[in-house]
């Protein structure tokens, strides 16, 4: 049984005991009439639900409390109260139901941050989640028109998970009772998948695409105040810095944010205890100090600028391999923005592939880049702060360092910092040397800064809204309707 019909019929058991109520002090006539025809359509269509549900009752008592029920709605005497209330309370402890959830997911990159909450639902039998694959599009204007670059791709087939595109997917006729989305830029994806439109028919629930660190001068914007944030039902937070900045800056004063994590980490700190195999073509990289080379998409600002020297590097050293990941959007953003710079990036790419110590990361999942690297040279990204959590040496070139503030919501002081080509070289020698200048203060930043980074965030995501949908429609039974969340990733 869904979620959505033990509501509706909860509800009008509840409608049954406000007129129960009426009717024992309600003048005899045409209302009272009226009221107990009511009553007795409603009683029909509950026990036609559970009737046809019937498959889904743990035991016969709803279907034989209902027939008591009728008999005492005839006579209207007072325990007719009592036993509704009973009906009401006990009714979900004895069907079995699923909530039915939606992930609305995009690029194959961003799948990690509702990754963890999906596999949880999936493994659960109080939920039932479907996978909805959606396009992201952009729209530049080159030469005076408007030119359009569609990006939609079947990520999850690969990774065996089971997925609807997302002209199979009507949310009108499925009506979850959630939908997740990490994506919330509306210019990015079609109108249907826009969160006021999500909104309008189920609750949504929005995972941050990036675990929030650096604070950039259009934050109030960006992580508090665009649609999502607005009509959201709820956001999850990472840390008590992120929940304060949110309520300070958000429409609605924060009241939407939960503080349980960012379901982002959670496959990191999986990683740090799996083997994960060595892709194809990537076995260049075994015996080597390898470094993960992570680029914005922007090739002007980035550190891509220095790609002779930092090539030349490599091509010296052949104790150490590179893994180059340009971002998932760099080549359409070349080709639409700068078409004059199309051919250079191409032949760099070409230039790596023929590399005998370097490889291009062309999987969808950071994962293999993570778990094979020993440190990290990066473009302003989400990946810096991800890769706090691997616990290892990381270069911050700072591409975007005039639109910072100062303030943090996570500390950065772990990261070495760079603007020019000889500040990466240099980071790059210290650590196939063996330096390691910032292990101490990431152990503390982690500690202090991201306790709730501990590979249990899908599940207090999952706990949590179960937990709120029953408490706002007053679903509760005699027992807990979950046990006391813990830190432990234990069910």
């Amino acid at each position: 049984m869904r979620y959505s019909m033990l509501v509706y019929i909860t509800k009008m058991g509840r409608t049954l005991l406000e007129a129960a109520q009426y009717l024992r002090t309600a003048p005899k006539g045409g209302l009272q009439t009226e009221l107990l025809e009511n009553g007795r359509q409603m009683l029909a269509q509950i026990r036609e639900v559970l009737e046809r549900h019937r498959g889904d009752l743990r035991t016969e008592t709803p279907l034989a409390r209902l027939a008591e029920i009728k008999a005492l709605w005839e006579s209207g005497v007072e325990t007719l109260d009592e036993r509704l209330e009973q009906f009401v309370r006990e009714l979900p402890g004895q069907v079995s139901y699923q909530v039915r959830a939606v992930f609305f997911a995009e690029l194959g990159e961003k799948w990690d941050a509702m990754e963890s909450v999906y596999e949880y639902m999936r493994d659960d039998p109080r939920f039932d989640p479907v996978v909805v694959r959606t396009p992201v599009g952009r729209v530049v204007q080159r030469n005076g028109k408007r030119e359009q670059e569609i990006i939609y791709k079947d990520f999850l087939t690969p990774m065996g998970i089971p997925s609807l595109g997302y002209d199979e997917y009507d949310i009108e006729q499925d009506c979850p009772e959630l939908a997740f989305i990490s994506q919330p830029y509306e210019s990015c994806t079609l109108e249907q998948f826009w969160p006021e439109n999500i909104a309008k028919h189920t609750r949504l629930v929005y995972l941050p695409y990036f675990l929030p660190s650096i604070v950039l001068k259009d934050y109030p914007q960006t992580l508090c105040q665009m649609p999502v944030y607005d009509k959201a039902w709820r956001v999850a937070g990472s840390n008590e810095k992120h929940y304060k900045y949110y309520r300070k800056h958000s429409h609605h004063g924060g009241g939407n944010m939960i503080v349980i994590g960012v379901p982002k980490t959670d496959p990191i700190i999986t990683l740090r205890t799996q083997n994960i195999p060595l892709p194809a073509g990537w076995e260049c990289v075994q015996g080597r100090k390898t470094f993960l080379w992570n680029t914005w998409f922007d090739i002007d600002v980035s550190s891509l600028r220095f790609f002779d020297e930092i090539f030349a590097w490599f091509s010296a050293q052949q104790d150490c391999a590179l893994i180059w990941r340009p971002h998932p959007m760099t080549e359409t953003i070349t080709r639409l923005y700068s078409p004059d710079r199309y051919a250079q990036f191409q032949e760099q790419l070409r230039m790596v592939d023929d590399a005998p110590n370097m490889v291009i990361d062309r999987e969808v999942s950071f994962k293999p880049a993570f778990a094979h690297s020993d440190a990290q040279v990066s473009d302003h990204s989400s990946m810096m702060q991800q890769y706090l959590l691997m616990d290892k040496p990381l270069l911050w070139f700072q591409n975007l360092s005039a639109s910072t503030t100062g303030e943090e919501l996570v500390r950065c002081g772990w990261m070495e910092r760079g603007e020019r080509a000889d500040e990466i070289l240099a980071f790059l020698e210290r650590v196939r040397r063996g330096e390691d200048r910032n292990a101490a203060v990431r152990q503390e930043i982690i500690a202090q800064d991201l306790p709730l980074a501990d590979g249990c965030c899908g599940k207090r995501v999952c706990e949590t809204v179960w937990d709120a949908i029953h408490r706002e429609d007053g679903i509760t039974s005699e027992e807990e309707i979950h046990p006391a969340l813990d830190k432990s990733c234990e069910r």
